[in-house]
């Protein structure tokens, strides 16, 4: 099979025969490709040099409980391999053992099922024809590691695994790509052996937010499973039935949706001093989730309206010594917060039209500004400190 960058040599010039003659433009070429081949990671440039642990994932949900594969009573209308394709990159999987098969439902069988190597091929097909993304499987297991390792061997996908070296931090997106070390697995079980290093215990890297939500009124950012000291953040973020757990679309498209999800996704980074990694959904095409997660990782410039943006102005950005604030008369009294990526807040100030707010005390790197206006958020836009 042609690596990517043969493709390109032969692209550039059909006739590669004759190319010995011209030396330089083969050095040129090759040059190219390689610059060719790591123009993005996971989607975007700018997250080529941020750690695993600093990225933002689009999570599924019982990613495999689809209308697509036939399931009764979805969590997603599309299968694995759409997700994937449309910026998915985080799935949560529940893998039963049926007859000595590794199996995916939800609580009942009888209500659809599939076998979790289906899904396994699904992913070394993305991984395999996308050289530059990093996938996450977070299984709840009812099977053993070894039949997760069998699975994962029969797919194809061990030389994909990436191992984490608990005393050191996890690499970058970069880091992984070179390595082609792409597929991340993280466990709710912790029997992995000696020599299964790539089989995370999940709740030794993770923490999360509570996953038995069956109305908006239950969401908190309040830990639940996982030491709040680990590097990976979960924030669940789906409503669902309270009798069988299943999810519920309408629901979905609600919390899915501008500003609820991105307000409550800024403010559980700041109440849990964390950043939020896998950011879980239902039904993941119903509202804003791709954006959310865009805006997380600072390829999304403001979750504002263009109505209320055009009002609102602030500038210089990027910034040196100061950012200035202006608000429409009508706003009244508001509240500015300066958020780092982390979640911490660095600075806070109330006024009623304007404001200057003085950043030469903070690092450079990047913030978020937050206004605030009778109770609710109304404002979110990316700055860089120089």
């Amino acid at each position: 099979m042609l690596s990517k960058s043969s493709f390109i040599l032969f692209k550039i010039n059909p006739n590669f025969d004759s190319m010995y003659k011209k030396p330089h433009l083969i050095v040129f070429i090759l040059l190219l490709a390689a610059n060719y081949a790591y123009t993005q990671c996971n989607g975007a440039i700018e997250l080529c040099n941020k750690r695993y642990d600093e990225v933002a994932y689009l999570t599924t949900h019982n990613a495999y409980n689809s209308v697509a594969d036939n399931f009764m009573l979805p969590n997603h209308n599309k299968d694995i391999a759409q997700q994937l394709n449309e910026g998915v990159r985080a799935m949560m999987l529940d893998v039963y053992d049926s007859n000595g098969v590794p199996t995916l439902y939800h609580v009942y069988d009888f209500l659809g099922s599939l076998p979790f190597s289906e899904n396994l091929d699904d992913i070394k097909a993305f991984l395999d024809n996308n050289p530059n993304e990093i996938v996450t499987i977070i299984l709840e297991c009812y099977v053993s590691a070894n039949m997760i390792e069998d699975a994962l061997t029969t797919a194809g996908l061990m030389p994909y695994l990436f191992e984490k070296d608990n005393t050191t931090d996890w690499p970058t997106l970069q880091e992984m790509i070179n390595t082609d070390k792409r597929l991340v697995i993280l466990s709710d079980v912790d029997d992995g052996s000696a020599t299964q290093g790539w089989y995370h215990y999940m709740w030794t890297h993770a923490v999360e937010t509570d996953y038995a939500n069956n109305a908006i009124s239950d969401f908190s950012c309040d830990f639940n499973r996982g030491d709040p000291a680990n590097d990976l953040f979960i924030l669940n973020h789906f409503i669902t039935d309270a009798t069988l757990g299943v999810g519920l679309p309408q629901e979905a498209a609600t919390v899915n949706g501008n500003p609820y999800f991105i307000n409550r996704v800024l403010q559980c980074q700041v109440e849990a001093g964390k950043f939020p990694n896998f950011i879980t959904v239902d039904f993941y095409e119903e509202g804003n989730s791709m954006s959310v997660v865009n805006t997380m990782n600072g390829l999304v410039t403001s979750t504002t309206s263009p109505d209320l943006e055009s009002m609102i102005r602030l500038s210089p950005n990027p910034v040196q010594t100061y950012v200035h604030v202006e608000l429409p008369e009508s706003f009244g009294r508001s509240t500015v917060v300066i958020v780092d990526v982390q979640g911490k807040i660095c600075q806070t100030a109330q006024f009623s039209q304007t404001e200057t707010l003085y950043l030469d005390s903070l690092p450079a790197g990047l913030y978020f500004i937050q206004i605030e206006n009778n109770g609710h958020q109304v404002y979110v836009e990316k700055v860089v400190k120089q």
